[in-house]
């Protein structure tokens, strides 16, 4: 006779010498024993765990004529006719071979005839889910209503591909994977039987390898008994089965845990050169970390893995020094990295790149620590209004009303020495505000100069100083060629014209709507911090508030600024708070610079905010900042702002007393 291999050899033949399943075993016994057996049953479960045995003995117990309590005899007609598989009243169907509806009607047509030599006619359907749908309506009606001889007994690994009108009409079983201690011991046994020697490491090995099934466990050990023999270590089973050393897998998880990626690459690369499959490594790298990460969770949780007491205690010890969120993140990078491995034309590279960012896990800061840090930043120095005034905008800037006039200083008080001019090939005209403190000395008297006329170019910004007035032009007016450098000294009463004579009375309310927005913008947005303080402290990074028809514009530099305000539903809160405050009806817009200012020019490649940029950083007025301890109040492009700076210049130097030649 050929040989029978192990997996064949073990088979059970009792009830009693199937392992890991005593729950469904106890159910059958007790069916037996109280003559209530269904007249349908279907096993369930992953590969190798005994769905065919069961039906088997489940077959032998039915026909057994000489049955100890449950347990077939074993020796009866019957039972050496199953053992045998000669029996003519046992049919065991391949369900994915056998699966059209043909097939089940001639099965049909074998149901009528009464068994030959048993008490029952059994029908055994192996993996029933491959039967096709109109196999599975052709065999409804017998299966809920079988003949008083005949049994149906299923084996399928899947389950929910059979249609419920099937389960609703049988009596279901589901088989469990096997423990790696049940199939330790079994394994075990069996060596003894074969009268081969096994190393425990090695026993652990093949449970591991099994992943809970008992006939690939039995298929390796009989691949390990033909080529060791009598004798078998571990090292034997690791050149037959291709595995990876635990203890490689753990000097390489030691290496990266202690963030010493040359001691990391090493190993690696040493591990490749013996041919091992990377996809193979991070698979046993991977189950380390679980392990290891349990064993970081507690007592409760280390009890779950079936190791050695000593190497739980080693793995306890290694991750002491190390916090959960550490280890969570290195598992989920390799986790990450085997995912990446199946659409890579390199998974050695892959494997490699992991492990360098796996060297940098200590260093991550966790999400949770980050916002206690942010949040407890925001409550020591919150963003102030002094910030959002140092922005630059081609809006109108955040500044004291008290430094708004709505006319343009008097050539009388234009004396101060004024600021190089830019180089004739730049377009960029900075606006420098000095401190209250510092202003230049005086030039000789100038005669007076008319006023530019004022343009409603909204790329220019409102210069008004002296006390809440109005203007005779909407507030985005073209401004004077450059703004003094002094202090401007407020103009008497009686030069103030009368707004009433000259702006009709809806631009004089936008204008005063506007004046009181610049005055008690601070304020807002301490009333809205107390309402909502991220609200609020968003609204200090506003760099221009501008109220034009209505509308309440809040320029910020960037999308990401006020990313927040412009949902729907804060931008609703923030407009109700808006007219609570202002008292006005006012309909807050949100705007960000970046989308105002996207044209390149042609002569510099640069967007305007790029020269903006550009030119704040400019040495020139770095060196006058710091001479005149000065703020940068604005920075006006463009042609028309430099012409209108050459200009001014050319009236300056004509006002200075010509020197004489003598």
């Amino acid at each position: 006779m050929s040989y029978l291999v192990l997996a064949r050899k073990a088979r059970p033949q009792r009830f009693a010498e199937v392992i890991g399943q005593k729950a469904v075993v106890r159910t059958l016994e007790n069916a037996l024993l109280q003559n209530r057996v269904a007249h349908a049953i279907i096993f369930s479960g992953v590969r190798g765990t005994g769905k065919t045995t069961l039906a088997r003995i489940m077959a032998k117990a039915l026909n057994c004529t000489d049955r100890q309590g449950a347990e077939p005899c074993n020796q009866c007609l019957s039972c050496v006719e199953i053992n045998a598989g000669a029996s003519v009243d046992l049919q065991e169907v391949d369900g994915a071979s056998n699966r059209g509806i043909q097939e089940i009607r001639e099965l049909k047509e074998r149901i009528r005839f009464q068994p030959s030599s048993s008490r029952y006619k059994i029908f055994i359907i192996d993996e029933v889910h491959m039967l096709t749908t109109e196999a599975f309506n052709a065999l409804l009606k017998t299966l809920e209503e079988p003949p008083e001889h005949v049994y149906f007994m299923f084996a399928t690994t899947e389950l929910h591909k059979v249609p419920l009108t099937i389960l609703s009409r049988c009596q279901r079983y589901g088989l469990k994977r096997l423990g790696r201690s049940e199939l330790h011991q079994h394994f075990a046994a069996l060596a003894e039987q074969e009268g081969v020697q096994i190393s425990k490491e090695a026993l652990a090995m093949v449970a591991r390898e099994a992943a809970g099934s008992v006939r690939d466990g039995l298929s390796l050990l009989d691949q390990l008994f033909s080529y060791c023999g009598a004798d078998v270590s571990e090292e034997d089973v690791l050149d037959v089965l291709g595995l990876v050393s635990r203890h490689a897998v753990a000097e390489l998880g030691t290496a990266l845990l202690q963030a010493d990626l040359a001691r990391a690459l090493e190993l690696l690369g040493a591990l490749h050169a013996q041919g091992v499959d990377s996809r193979r490594l991070g698979n046993d790298l991977l189950q380390w970390l679980r392990e290891l990460l349990l064993c970081k969770l507690g007592p409760k949780t280390a009890a779950m893995l079936t190791l050695p007491e000593e190497e739980l205690r080693t793995m306890q010890e290694l991750a002491a020094p190390y916090t959960k969120d550490q280890l969570s993140a290195l598992f989920n990078l390799f986790m990450d990295a085997l995912q990446e491995k199946s659409f890579s034309l390199q998974p050695g590279f892959t494997m490699e790149m992991a492990c360098i960012r796996a060297v940098q896990v200590a260093d991550i800061t966790p999400t949770a620590e980050l916002i206690k840090r942010f949040s407890a930043l925001l409550d020591d120095a919150p963003l102030g209004g002094d910030q959002a005034a140092a922005r630059t905008s081609t809006h109108v800037p955040l500044q004291n009303p008290a430094q708004i006039t709505s006319q343009p200083p008097a050539p009388s008080q234009k004396k101060n020495q004024p600021l190089p001019a830019p180089a004739p090939d730049t377009d960029h005209y900075p606006v420098i505000t000095l401190p209250e403190d510092r202003e230049l000395p005086p030039l000789p008297e100038s005669p007076q100069t008319q006023p530019p006329e004022p343009t409603t170019d909204s790329s220019a910004s409102v210069s008004l100083q002296g006390e809440q007035t109005t203007q005779p032009e909407p507030p985005a007016v073209k401004p004077a060629a450059r703004t003094p450098v002094s202090q401007p000294q407020p103009k008497p009463a009686a030069a103030i014209p009368n707004p009433s004579d000259t702006v009709p009375a809806g631009q004089n309310s936008n204008i005063s709507i506007q004046l009181r927005v610049q005055r008690d913008w601070d304020s807002f947005t301490r009333h809205v911090q107390d309402q909502l303080k991220w609200m609020g402290l968003a609204l200090q990074r506003a760099i221009s508030v501008q109220v034009e028809g209505g509308n309440l514009s809040v320029l910020f530099h960037d999308a990401s600024d006020c990313i927040m305000l412009k949902q729907q539903e804060h931008l609703r809160r923030l407009t109700e708070l808006a007219l609570d405050f202002f008292q006005e009806p006012l309909q807050v817009r949100i705007e960000e610079e970046l989308s105002l200012s996207c044209d390149i020019n042609p002569l510099t490649g640069r967007t305007p905010l790029e020269e903006r940029k550009a030119l704040a950083s400019d040495p020139i007025v770095l060196t006058a900042l710091e001479v005149f301890n000065g703020q940068l109040g604005d920075i006006r492009i463009g042609a028309r702002f430099r012409e209108t700076a050459v200009e001014t210049d050319t009236e300056d130097m004509a006002a200075l007393p010509q020197e004489d030649d003598d």
